[in-house]
């Protein structure tokens, strides 16, 4: 019989793959927004509670405020990611440039200013939604059951 090594708190792998699919899921949602012509905040709750699971799972640091801490520092990443490209994706629209010349030039201070424009207050609802949905995830996880056996002897 094989014992079970106790989760640590801190996986790097789990926190890597976490961080990866925070980015990606902003440049998807980022994606999604520029086609549709909106923002699209709503993406941020199924991304938030993706990123919870997987720093809930078997690679991340289970159960611990740990976990919530980076949920939620890593669902705000991908939120500020997709608003930044979505930003610099309606610049590179209006002024008729690449996407790659406008990242590029485009800075933080009227990505920010842009950003503040057109959020609404449920997009900004979304948001927190999505970042208290991925602590909420990364917190929870199920324990294995233990299967109990009886000091009887088994009647055969």
């Amino acid at each position: 019989m094989r014992a079970e090594r106790a989760p640590s708190s801190l996986n790097l792998f789990g926190l890597a793959t976490a961080l990866m699919i925070a980015l990606a899921g902003g440049a998807v949602w980022a994606l999604a927004a520029l086609f549709r012509q909106e923002t699209l905040a709503v993406l941020a709750l199924p991304l938030g509670f993706l990123i919870g699971r997987v720093l809930a799972g078997t690679h991340g640091p289970r159960g611990t405020w740990v976990a919530a801490l980076c949920a939620a520092t890593f669902s705000l990443l991908a939120s500020g990611y997709a608003l930044w490209m979505i930003a610099s994706g309606r610049v590179a629209m209006l002024l008729g440039m690449r996407l790659s010349e406008t990242l590029s030039s485009i800075g933080l201070d009227l990505t920010f200013a842009m950003t503040r424009a057109w959020l609404t207050v449920p997009d900004l609802m979304f948001i927190a939604g999505g970042v208290f949905l991925a602590a909420a995830a990364a917190t929870w996880h199920r324990r294995p059951r233990v299967q109990i056996q009886s000091s009887e002897p088994s009647k055969e």
